[in-house]
C-alpha cells in the first residue's frame, strides 16, 4: 500500500506542476496593455492599446489640443521601435493590426507631437515617449 500512496502522491504533484506551468505560461504567452501619455491641463491627451489576440495597437487622441496621439511599440532592439501617429484628430483612434510572434515581450508608450515629415520629428518628447525617463507598459504579444 505504501508503493500505491506514493504512486498517487508523485501523479497528483505532476498534475499540479503541469497545471501551474500551463496557467503561468499563458500569462505571460499573451497579455493586453495600455499607456497613457503624460496629463496635459488635468486632461490625458493620449493613449495606446495593445490587444494581444490579433496583435492590434491603436492609437487613440483624445484631447483637441491641435496635437496628434502617438503610440510607440518596442521589442528587442532600438532597431524594433516603431512610431505610430493619429493625425485624424480628438476623438479618433487608428487601429493597426500587426504581425507578431505570439509570447513576444513588447513595451508601449503613449505621447503627443506635430507631425514633421518623420516618424520622430515632432513629437513632444516630455509627453509620455521618452524610454530614458517614462516607463511606459509591458506586455507581450
Amino acid at each position: 500500500m505504501n508503493k500505491f500512496m506514493k504512486a498517487v502522491g508523485v501523479g497528483v504533484s505532476a498534475i499540479a506542476l503541469a497545471l501551474l506551468g500551463a496557467t503561468n505560461g499563458h500569462a505571460a504567452v499573451s497579455q493586453d496593455g495600455t499607456a497613457y501619455a503624460n496629463p496635459d491641463g488635468g486632461d490625458i491627451p493620449a493613449k495606446a492599446h495593445f490587444q494581444a489576440y490579433g496583435e492590434v495597437f491603436t492609437i487613440y487622441d483624445l484631447k483637441a489640443d491641435g496635437h496628434s496621439g502617438i503610440g510607440v511599440l518596442s521589442y528587442g532592439s532600438a532597431a524594433s521601435t516603431y512610431y505610430y501617429w493619429d493625425h485624424d484628430g480628438a476623438g479618433t483612434s487608428i487601429p493597426k493590426n500587426l504581425d507578431i510572434a505570439e509570447g513576444t515581450p513588447l513595451h508601449i508608450w503613449s505621447c503627443t507631437g506635430d507631425f514633421q515629415g518623420t516618424a520622430t520629428d515632432g513629437i513632444d518628447w516630455t509627453s509620455g515617449c521618452n524610454p530614458n525617463t517614462d516607463s511606459g507598459t509591458s506586455v507581450w504579444a
